[in-house]
């Protein structure tokens, strides 16, 4: 189990000592992402992410960032979510206060120099141009933009062309200050590093930081009612969809339940989705399904892309399946296969200091203290058939169906799909 050490003005610290290993992995954890954004400001959470990359004081460009870390051979990274942004390195031992230096400059002191916030600002509108020319990916955001149209989930985490053209230096200086101090940060150290030596190097390295206030809660999001279909007429090669519900929030007492029937519907080849779409009628490629779940919200997603002419197959079969979890639930031998799938890939996960730091972090943030994995275990073979068929009635709503689509389909293609998954749900 990772200590954790609060100081005495308020930052909290994690460490985890995994003496067999040969690196150290770091992560600084901010209680803020685009989630936090005021609407005219889409996007300034992962602007803010960008830029700290781009110069501190004590290291005054990219390249002296980038060298600092990569030089030695580590990893130094960086990604933006809904209500969290994560800095993490990864070094050997050897170099862990080089990785703590170099972070806690970029929290603490990034410049935002007005020549590279313009430079970085057509980066990004090109980075939000690819997603679209990806159909694949852009059917996913297609998708949370028309479940949570007027709320901060409905938006792209890196914004839209034109939030991110108006954003300036203020709008970035004045979210970090508001957000990137000591309240909202977890710092949390894992690999062959002692308690002792973390804390010590943590603290100094994040001296001065200011203690500020924890980000107050948001409003809680309402999705859009269904059933609903978004299609965006695109030539394309292929149909992509996404199948959406909403989902659980992180702390739902039905979190697991979820995780398992989750695995079930599409976790790997042995899942439903997999056996039925691509083995047995050979319909798809990529086929599957993920959860994302947020402090209070979630989002429940099957995806598939096909070749055009089959998307309403596809989509029909995925419906079907879901409507045998709900009226028929899951079969022992699943149930016992799934559990040993989630426990497996947890245990797994947990090899790689990164992973350790990463999940001790993001459970501080989330739940206020760092469950033991031998808990959460604990808690997926307490999963029953019972509670797993409960979680799909309980989601499993007509009223709640969102379908998105991207492909060369035209109205004709909309009023049938409109119609598929118009009663596609109903069970008893």
């Amino acid at each position: 189990m990772p200590e954790l050490i609060t100081t005495p003005d308020g930052l909290r610290i994690l460490v985890e000592e995994l003496p067999h290993t040969y690196s150290v992995s770091v992560g600084c954890f901010v209680a803020a992402g685009a989630r936090h954004e005021p609407d005219p400001q889409g996007g300034a959470a992962h602007f803010i992410e960008h830029m700290l990359f781009k110069g501190t004081e004590r290291y005054p460009s990219a390249r002296h960032i980038s060298h600092a870390v990569e030089g030695v051979g580590g990893l130094l990274n960086a990604s933006t979510a809904y209500e969290s942004t994560v800095y993490y390195a990864k070094v050997a031992t050897l170099h862990v206060d080089r990785a703590l230096d170099v972070l806690s400059e970029m929290i603490r002191r990034p410049l935002f120099d007005l020549q590279e916030l313009e430079k970085e600002r057509r980066v990004i509108i090109e980075e939000i141009r690819g997603l679209q020319d990806t159909p694949g990916d852009w059917v996913h955001e297609l998708l949370q933009q028309a479940m949570w149209a007027g709320s901060p989930l409905g938006r792209d985490i890196a914004g839209n062309v034109e939030t991110v053209s108006a954003l300036g230096r203020e709008d970035l200086a004045s979210f970090w200050q508001r957000h990137y101090h000591r309240a909202n940060l977890v710092v949390s150290v894992a690999g062959k590093i002692s308690l002792a030596e973390a804390h010590d190097a943590v603290r100094a390295a994040f001296d001065g930081l200011p203690a500020g206030a924890p980000t107050p809660p948001q409003p809680r999001p309402v999705p859009r009612p269904g059933p609903r279909l978004t299609l965006l007429g695109r030539d394309t090669e292929q149909g992509n969809f996404c199948l959406g519900l909403p989902g659980l929030p992180y702390s739902d007492p039905d979190r697991r339940p979820l995780q398992v029937l989750d695995s079930i519907l599409g976790g790997g080849m042995s899942s439903r989705l997999f056996q039925l779409l691509r083995e047995e009628h050979g319909l798809a490629y990529s086929i599957g399904s993920y959860h994302n779940d947020l402090s209070d919200a979630g989002m429940w997603v099957i995806y598939g892309s096909v070749e055009p002419e089959a998307l309403r197959d596809a989509v029909a079969l995925c419906m079907e399946i879901l409507r045998d979890l709900a009226r028929d639930g899951v079969t022992p031998d699943e149930l016992a296969m799934v559990k040993e799938q989630v426990k497996g890939g947890l245990l797994l996960s947990l090899e790689d200091t990164w992973s350790v730091a990463s999940r001790n972090g993001t459970h501080l943030l989330r739940y206020g203290h760092v469950a033991p994995v031998e808990q959460v275990i604990a808690e997926v073979e307490a999963v029953t058939a019972a509670d797993v068929q409960r979680v799909a009635r309980r989601l499993l709503r007509n009223e709640a169906l969102h379908l998105a689509v991207i492909g060369p389909y035209d109205r004709e293609d909309h009023e049938e799909l409109q119609t598929l998954i118009a009663t596609g749900l109903t069970h008893p």
